[in-house]
């Protein structure tokens, strides 16, 4: 594959995670705020609405994952579903904005948002479950799985940019005093690029036909097994498990952290002005992105993780000090090592398929590949319920621009102290149950290539 192709390959891979997250972060960031104050939803009804969906479709990822497994298209796998859930997400991303009054009726209120949501939350895995799914059919070259990994988050980080920085000012921009106009029309221009994007992918994506050993003396892959036989399976992946676990506490803290950012600025530090320019930094995340190639070469991905985690704690701890500065400068650290923090976890989930494919002998990438969403809907539901009932807890007002010290003290705990003991039991998690040395897998994968290419040429 020439350089121009690579490059192609690892755009339109990219875009697939760019589109998902436009909406992604907007409902991470802002939803929870949204509600609360925009609709004047109490935020234990919105809490408790978004962990009863999780619950809900917590595990659709896996769903999804088995019927990539056993899709036949002329297309691929996985690929068809970018076409087949793409449109949906985009036009369910304009309903999620989009809340009639129903002439004041609350209960029809309620009732709207919580059945849009819920279709938004199982046609957003439908969409994104594939993204991790077709990575280790793009390619069989570990390193260019890892710069895949990479471009993938470089622009999932440049979108959540983009959207964290321009969302509340394109909202008064867009709406004016009416802040319900605006989010109802941002959401439609969020909901047309997801479209778009999720298109270009489809388009331009292909998936390989021979990424799997078919040597002669290769063992024999089993391939399309059933729901049980494909759970056990992965149960029986003991890395597989201990990274399913980190990566639910990932995006648990990550969801908490994401959904009181907002308050944190507005309340704690009295400075709404910035709040823009704060969720706007996450651009720093590029700079975690992009070291994982050159880090991956001279420590193990368990390791690479266990950095970032212990680098992530400090940049929180740094912000825990009342000081705007040092807010900048914490969530700097923090942001740079979450953004090595997911590029190096997708690139894990790519080695335990490959693991389960050298060790196991079993092809059941979508399955093992619903990892992220898997973990993306618990880390919401937990984190939404854990956010909201904090700031029920502290006694959270939304009309009052000046909350009380106990307000404050569930906002700064949801913020900052929460995530700091997730990150660290990550890290304790990896240190003492990830064993899988994908310098192994990667080694004996290429023994394996070496003696197909001698049994060819024979």
């Amino acid at each position: 594959m020439s350089k121009a192709q690579l490059w192609k390959q690892r755009f339109f891979y990219g875009s697939t995670d760019l589109a998902g997250n436009l909406i992604w972060q907007i409902v991470g960031l802002y939803l929870l705020f949204y509600y609360t104050t925009v609709m004047g939803i109490s935020p234990a009804f919105v809490g408790t609405l978004f962990f009863v969906v999780r619950i809900i479709d917590a595990f659709d990822g896996v769903v999804y994952g088995f019927l990539i497994d056993h899709t036949h298209s002329k297309y691929g796998k996985a690929r068809p579903y970018f076409l087949w859930f793409g449109i949906p997400l985009g036009i369910l991303t304009m309903l999620l904005f989009f809340n009639p009054s129903f002439g004041g009726n609350k209960v029809f209120q309620l009732a709207w948002i919580s059945i849009v949501y819920t279709l938004f939350s199982l046609v957003y895995s439908g969409a994104n479950t594939p993204i991790t799914a077709i990575l280790p059919s793009l390619t069989k070259d570990p390193d260019e799985r890892t710069n895949l990994a990479s471009a993938r988050m470089v622009m999932t980080n440049i979108g959540t940019a983009v959207i964290g920085a321009i969302s509340l000012p394109m909202v008064a921009k867009l709406g004016g005093k009416n802040a319900e106009k605006g989010w109802m029309i941002w959401g439609i221009f969020i909901g047309i690029a997801i479209i778009v994007l999720f298109l270009g992918a489809f388009a331009n994506l292909r998936e390989k036909d021979d990424i799997v050993d078919d040597s002669a003396d290769a063992p024999e892959i089993k391939g399309h097994l059933s729901v049980g036989e494909s759970l056990k399976g992965a149960v029986k992946n003991k890395p597989w498990v201990i990274l399913s676990l980190s990566f639910i506490l990932l995006q648990t803290f990550w969801v908490i952290r994401m959904q009181t950012a907002v308050y944190y600025l507005t309340y704690v530090y009295r400075r709404a002005d910035l709040v823009g320019a704060f969720n706007g930094l996450v651009i720093v995340a590029v700079i975690g992105n992009i070291s994982i190639p050159f880090l991956s070469k001279f420590m193990k991905h368990r390791n690479v993780m266990i950095l970032a985690m212990a680098t992530f704690a400090v940049g929180e701890i740094i912000m825990s000090f009342k000081s705007i500065p040092l807010l900048f400068a914490g969530n700097v650290i923090a942001l740079v090592a979450m953004g090595a923090a997911f590029s190096i976890a997708f690139v894990m989930i790519a080695d335990t398929v490959e693991y389960a494919r050298s060790e196991m002998h079993i092809d059941e990438p979508g399955i093992l590949s619903s990892v992220p969403m898997v973990g993306a809907k618990l880390g919401m539901g937990f984190g939404g319920l854990v956010s909201g009932w904090l700031l029920t807890w502290g006694g959270f007002q939304a009309t009052a621009k000046i909350q009380g010290a106990k307000a404050l003290t569930a906002i700064s705990t949801s913020f900052v102290w929460l995530p700091i003991i997730l990150a660290l039991l990550i890290l304790v998690i990896l240190f003492f149950g990830y064993k899988l040395d994908e310098d192994e897998i990667a080694s004996a994968k290429a023994m394996k290539d070496d003696a197909g290419k001698l049994n060819e040429d024979a």
